[in-house]
């Protein structure tokens, strides 16, 4: 190479340097604006969650506060809470609350009771959930073991020295709080037939309430009334649909024998004093559920919360349930309304 060739040599070698040393800059440049402008599209799309949620979690809350003060100023009925065209049924169907949230409103008396359900009914019930015959004897008398005050093994029962062995903790002799408290018996806890789907929660309740509601109770808890069959108890849902029931007599017509219910646990038609509320958003990946107890006479509040707990959203809620929208308010005489209302 000449000596006046070197310099342009070199001067070439240094611009293609160059050029290489651009197009890497550049590289980095727009790797680094991808990475922070994806940093910022997740970071805007986490503030319109959080605004969705918020917005979500304040429609639950007005929510509430109407359900709260239908339940503190309409009467309860056949129908369930009011009469007529503006009554709100109390068989867990969903309601549109504020902005796109779902309510569902659900008799306690219409559910099975775990604490005062008799072991016949508490048979058929864990039968028609799919468990073999040989299997609900032992969850039958665990259950009881679970709950009664004393310490004596049933004979396929479990008492505090089988909770020991398997490191749990022991029953705690006194009736179920709520009905997720199941899962520490011993055999519930371990069979999944009774948990699939949350079917033993939504179908049971560990209130007060006696006797069962045929206006509110789902077709599964009344199949386990003595002598209706499931065929039975599709018949009366649809019946239900056209005109509330109101007495026993008239489940006795379809299902032509006397139900032989223990005492107190007989039909009456008038929701309990207890119901379930679960509430569910779009925004939302679970749902929360409350039992609310009416209390008129005390002197604290017209209602008293059981239990609050977030659960799984309900199947059909999760597949965009519209639901139906809530009736107007009843118009209740001002000599009716609760002093509490207007701060009395």
């Amino acid at each position: 190479m000449s000596a006046q060739g070197a310099p342009l040599h070199r001067a070439r070698l240094q611009s293609g340097f160059v050029l290489v040393l651009t197009l890497w800059v550049m590289v980095i440049v727009a790797i680094a604006a991808g990475y922070f402008a994806q940093r910022v599209a997740r970071a805007v799309e986490l503030a319109q969650q959080s605004r969705q949620n918020t917005r979500a979690l304040i429609d639950m809350a007005s929510t509430r506060s109407e359900i709260l003060y239908r339940l503190a100023s309409s009467t309860m009925t056949e129908y369930g809470l009011g009469r007529g065209s503006t009554a709100i049924y109390l068989d867990d169907r969903p309601y549109r609350g504020e902005g796109n949230t779902l309510v569902r409103l659900q008799d306690s008396r219409g559910l099975l009771n775990l604490n005062l359900i008799d072991d016949g009914r508490l048979n058929r019930f864990l039968g028609l959930l799919g468990i073999e015959a040989e299997q609900r004897s032992h969850l039958i008398d665990t259950l009881r073991d679970y709950t009664d005050a004393d310490n004596l093994t049933r004979l396929n029962g479990a008492e505090a020295d089988e909770y020991r062995a398997l490191g749990l903790p022991p029953p705690t002799n006194r009736d179920l709080v709520t009905p997720w408290q199941a899962k520490r018996i011993i055999g519930w806890r371990t069979t999944p037939e009774l948990w699939q789907n949350d079917r033993l929660t939504d179908l049971t309740t560990t209130s007060q309430s006696m006797g069962i509601n045929p206006n509110t109770a789902p077709a599964e808890v009344l199949a386990t009334l003595p002598g209706v069959t499931q065929e039975m108890a599709q018949i009366i849902l649809a019946q239900r649909k056209l005109v509330p029931f109101t007495n026993e007599g008239q489940i006795t017509q379809i299902t032509t024998m006397p139900l032989d219910l223990p005492m107190g646990m007989g039909v009456i038609a008038i929701p309990s004093d207890t119901l379930r509320i679960t509430q569910s958003s779009p925004g939302l990946p679970w749902a929360i559920q409350y039992n609310i107890k009416l209390t008129p006479n005390s002197q604290d509040a017209p209602w008293r919360t059981d239990y609050y707990s977030r659960v799984s959203v309900p199947a059909s809620d999760a597949a965009s349930v519209v639901g139906t929208e809530l009736p107007p308010r009843s118009i209740v005489p001002p000599d009716r309304v609760p002093a509490f209302l207007f701060g009395g």
